[in-house]
């Protein structure tokens, strides 16, 4: 029997060839993509304070002090100390060169603590009241949905229902019908975050502007999009 080989979008670019072994009778094989996209219920955050100083034991009780200040405010909030890390340190002389001589600039401590936020509403507050504590940055602001597993499911149902379409739209083409499947590869699984959607958030940050002066900034909410690609090959029947 003459083999028919009928290959989907990604097929062509030679995806499915690359460690997806392929049967020796009449086969097609196609790929299929699945989106879910929700709001975020959960966020990850990091601030840091860094200090200077000339003497070393000083500038490590500054950026101490910030840190401390920042967990007493986590924890009238209620946020699990399981939910936050605050180990890591840094300190050492900072030096900057002048008339070719290196001169010391006095030693800079630094530290940062992570928060794993499971209440996303309570973010804007939270970042302002590390500000005033005496955190200096804010490092990265990363969103989360609770429901990441089932959300991740959900993707790879429509990834895989894409995938029998396309192959049975093609093997209908061709005058075949679709047999057992061969074999099923998945291909890539990401997450994005996109922004534009969503109520606008207000906060207010007074730690970064002179005394009485306050200025609001406003942050768009963003959805979390969760991408699931798969490949499969299916056994054609004539």
């Amino acid at each position: 029997m003459r083999m028919i080989v009928m290959s989907g979008l990604l097929a062509l670019a030679g995806a499915a060839n690359a460690g997806t072994p392929l049967p020796d009778g009449p086969h097609v094989v196609t790929s299929g993509e699945g989106k879910v996209s929700v709001a975020p219920d959960m966020a990850r955050i990091v601030l840091s304070v860094s200090k200077r100083d000339a003497v070393a034991a000083n500038a490590k009780q500054a950026v101490d002090a910030a840190v401390n200040g920042y967990l007493e405010v986590l924890k009238r909030n209620r946020i699990s100390e399981a939910d936050v890390s605050a180990s890591a340190i840094s300190l050492g002389e900072d030096f900057e060169w002048q008339n070719n001589r290196k001169v010391s600039r006095g030693f800079r401590g630094s530290r940062n603590v992570s928060v794993h936020l499971r209440d996303v509403s309570k973010l804007n507050a939270l970042m302002d009241a590390g500000l005033a504590a005496g955190m200096n940055e804010i490092d990265s602001v990363t969103f989360e949905s609770s429901n990441e597993d089932a959300l991740r499911q959900e993707a790879r149902r429509k990834a895989a229902a894409q995938s029998r379409e396309r192959a049975t739209e093609l093997a209908m083409a061709y005058g075949a019908t679709l047999g057992k499947i061969y074999s099923i590869n998945s291909v890539a699984s990401s997450l994005a975050s996109r922004y534009g959607r969503g109520e606008l958030a207000t906060v207010t940050v007074t730690a970064m502007n002179a005394p009485g002066v306050v200025s609001a900034g406003q942050y768009i909410a963003p959805t979390i999009e969760f991408n699931e690609s798969v490949q499969v090959v299916f056994d054609l029947l004539r």
